[in-house]
């Protein structure tokens, strides 16, 4: 091999380590989104039914691992009743994988942190934490999500092996809106009831949602405004419907 042909083979593989390097820096990244809502409703329940502040971190690798925060202030607090706030904190880590252009999956597990949070009595000296665990998988296939979060110990607000079943659709409108719909269900494991948890209804449909979005172009935010049908909780009360409008800006 002459000089000249090894050092242009030595110049295109520099090069093409560079690129990869760059694709591989590019593919690692951080994002973020702070907003605001009417009202903090989750699985059919109202957390917060004043305006909420909610907001997130995202960190992401290039192995399709990623790590991230999000939090929101609450109307109540999770072991006092005389308090009328709170913050819910909530960690997680998950990984995406993307089997095709169409099909890809996500495994995450997240850890639900209450602000002032510890543990719950009952009057014969039961105990739960307020800390919870759960795992999610969840597939999505072009715009419609199908996922499955199971409740990994008890806690105070729910018992271990406590499932929620959800599928979500989106699909793009004229004039840049997003039509976002959503359906929820759980799976109550009554079998861990104690003086702090207990179940009546070992499946309750939770909520169903439907709205549309719009990101307004070139500010980074998002306007929103969702009707969440309000179904059952574990035992048997049923919850309001309620109007959520939101703002969002991501970053």
């Amino acid at each position: 091999m002459s000089k000249y042909a090894f050092s242009v083979l030595l110049v295109t593989s520099l090069l093409s380590q560079i690129a990869v390097a760059e694709t591989e820096k590019a593919a690692q990244h951080l994002s973020g989104n702070i907003g605001v809502v009417s009202q903090y409703v989750y699985r059919g329940g109202v957390e917060n039914n004043d305006p909420a502040l909610q907001g997130g971190l995202e960190y992401v690798f290039n192995n399709g691992i990623s790590v991230g925060y999000w939090g929101s202030t609450l109307d109540y607090d999770m072991t006092d009743e005389s308090k009328d706030h709170g913050i819910e904190n909530d960690l997680y880590i998950a990984y995406d994988h993307e089997i095709n252009q169409d099909l890809s999956y996500r495994l995450q597990a997240t850890s639900y942190i209450y602000h002032n949070g510890g543990t719950v009595y009952a009057d014969n000296d039961e105990k739960r934490k307020t800390t919870g665990f759960d795992a999610l998988a969840a597939v999505t296939y072009k715009d419609l999500t199908m996922s499955m979060t199971v409740m990994l110990a008890d806690v105070a607000f729910a018992n271990a092996g406590d499932m929620y079943i959800g599928a979500a659709y989106s699909h793009a409108l004229p004039y840049e809106f997003m039509f976002n719909t959503s359906i929820g269900a759980s799976i109550y494991n009554s079998s861990r009831d104690d003086a702090l948890m207990e179940t009546q209804k070992d499946f309750a449909f939770n909520e169903a949602r439907i709205g549309i979005s719009k990101d307004i172009a070139q500010t980074g935010l998002n306007a929103s405004v969702d009707y969440v049908l309000g179904g059952q909780d574990r035992m048997g009360n049923d919850f309001d419907n309620n109007t959520v409008v939101g703002l969002n800006y991501a970053f």
